[in-house]
């Protein structure tokens, strides 16, 4: 009986021991403290059936409808999901009250429970249940997590009194159509809302209700095969006031805003606004930026489509460089602030000899500058190729005198010195001098100089149609949104963590930047390895309180807003 007890009991410690260690997965430094408790038994097992009823993570929830709509005494008045009305449709695809993503999954096994943990054998000879043994339990308890997107079995708006609009804001990006027409699809065939507008010519277009567009099925069906946006879309034009005003005059209670940093600024603006109103309007935002510069998320729609004709791009110059003696091909991407499509394309067509981002500073001459590592791959191969972000650079322009007047666009975004042309000429000029150096060797006894090839694809980047995968991740974030609002949900943006699609606050990536982490592990690390060009990084003391993103990106985990 004593060891089928023992047996018993440590079985049980097995349960729970595996409870907590699971609810504490994605800790990691930073995120919580190091908390040693002294525990019995008796507390263990309270505190696994505590763990059951109360939230042990940190959850980043989106504002409600109700939160302002609804009086404190009241509740929220719900409607069944007509998507839970069809036939042999499982519970199990609508998504739990309390289903959440994890925004951190890499986490040091080492401490996530201690050994001592484990009781010892003495434990269970000794009739005092209170002996204590010390063990890290906390390791998962307030460690930050973002509420699961997907459809909801209840909702909060009745679906035959809906009118909702969707506005296109900002540069032009692939897949900026196929929200667009996934956006109208899911509210029509999937919650049978009828009265589904588009605004054109983005935040200016609220102004002038006469103008905007009427769209329905037809109207939508083909537009994944096109670029750009049947709205079209603007800079600037931002009137909080004015634009509630007419969400209001109109009867507009589905509002879904997509757009970059600029516009997610804007959509907070809007957001508050109806907040303080006591509205009952839900704002939803869906992120584009070829720049896949919103941070938290594991990339932005159009980011992939951006990629693939870059690359393209690097292979015309590639072509190009090995049809000329001593060929030098420099291609200039996009990327104002951030350098994921320069570093994607880079990898992956293979042919990059050098990699230069916003993120880091490079400088041309002495050692361990670009000059020397691109003269050696020229002498070695006859050949070398650069990819070079439009924002890299810029610190290195204003030293050489090269820098001009700071200048804005509407969006507040400053106009950046032209990088491309400027280190043609430079990197040309000390190459063709050292090879002069070199013209008595037999190495090069043509005298040859370089032969300079470069290519700018700029928009050709953005104004194309979306391709397959974009397509997909584009249904799949138009429709979390539109499940995400029918919920009664509101403030948010839709993205994917970890490859799994939440609900994020807007008001915690408004203002803030994703850019390539090059302090920890990711893809910049690549880049440093694959092409042998210098790592220009020196940083023996990196933070390790970040969260990263799975195309190489960095945040700061202190995601208060």
């Amino acid at each position: 009986m004593h060891n089928m007890m023992k047996h018993i009991t440590v079985l049980l410690l097995s349960i729970i021991t595996n409870f907590i260690v699971t609810s504490a997965f994605i800790s990691s430094r930073g995120f919580i403290g190091r908390s040693s408790s002294s525990i019995t038994l008796q507390a263990t097992v309270q505190r696994a059936e505590e763990g059951a009823r109360k939230q042990i993570w940190k959850v980043q929830r989106a504002d409600h409808i109700s939160d302002w709509t609804t009086a404190s005494t009241q509740q929220q008045k719900m409607y069944p999901n007509p998507l839970s009305l069809k036939p042999n449709v499982p519970p199990s695809w609508f998504i739990g009250l309390n289903d959440a993503v994890a925004a951190k999954v890499q986490v040091n096994a080492v401490e996530t429970v201690d050994e001592v943990c484990l009781l010892p054998e003495s434990f269970f000879d000794n009739d005092n249940d209170e002996i204590e043994e010390e063990c890290e339990v906390d390791r998962g308890i307030n460690a930050v997590a973002f509420t699961l997107a997907g459809p909801r079995a209840e909702i909060a708006f009745d679906p035959m009194e809906c009118k909702a609009a969707v506005v296109t804001c900002g540069g032009i990006c692939p897949g900026l159509n196929t929200v667009v027409k996934e956006v109208i699809m899911c509210l029509r065939r999937q919650y049978g809302i009828t009265e589904t507008f588009g605004i054109p010519a983005g935040y200016r277009g609220f102004l002038k209700p006469e103008t905007w567009r009427s769209l329905d099925e037809d109207a939508v069906k083909d537009l994944h095969n096109q670029g750009g946006t049947i709205l079209g879309t603007s800079r600037g034009g931002h009137d909080t006031k004015g634009i509630v005003d007419s969400l209001v005059e109109q009867k507009i209670n589905l509002l879904f805003i997509v757009g970059g940093d600029g516009t997610v600024r804007g959509a907070v603006k809007v957001a508050d606004e109806i907040k303080k109103r006591g509205l009952p309007i839900a704002v939803a935002v869906i992120p584009k930026t070829i720049d896949n510069d919103i941070p938290l998320l594991d990339r932005t729609f159009g980011f992939e489509t951006a990629v693939e004709a870059a690359r393209d791009a690097i292979d015309v110059a590639n072509v190009e460089a090995e049809g000329f003696p001593k060929g030098l091909g420099i291609v200039k991407v996009m990327g104002r602030n951030s350098g994921f499509i320069a570093m994607h394309s880079a990898l992956g067509s293979g042919y990059a000899d050098l990699c230069l981002v916003p993120e880091v500073d490079f400088y041309l001459d002495g050692d361990g500058g670009i000059l020397n590592h691109l003269y050696e791959r020229l002498v070695a191969n006859d050949k070398a190729i650069v990819v070079v972000a439009e924002g890299a650079g810029q610190t290195l322009l204003e030293e050489m005198g090269a820098s001009g007047d700071v200048v804005k666009d509407a969006s507040g975004n400053v106009l950046l010195d032209d990088i491309g042309p400027w280190l043609c000429q430079q990197l040309k000029k000390r190459i063709d001098e050292k090879l002069e150096k070199r013209s008595s060797d037999d190495a090069n006894a043509y005298s040859d100089k370089v032969s300079l090839k470069y290519v700018d694809p700029s928009y050709m980047v953005r104004g194309i149609q979306s391709n397959t995968a974009d397509n997909l991740f584009c249904l799949q974030l138009a429709h979390n949104a539109v499940h995400g609002a029918m919920a009664g949900l509101s403030g948010f943006i839709v993205g994917s963590i970890n490859t799994r699609e939440c609900y994020i606050p807007i008001e915690m990536v408004a203002n803030k930047r994703n850019v390539i982490d090059i302090s920890h592990q990711s893809l910049w690390e690549y880049v440093v390895f694959s092409t042998g060009q210098p790592s220009f990084q020196n940083d023996d003391n990196p933070d390790d309180d970040v969260i990263t993103t799975a195309s190489g990106g960095v945040i700061l985990s202190d995601l208060a807003p």
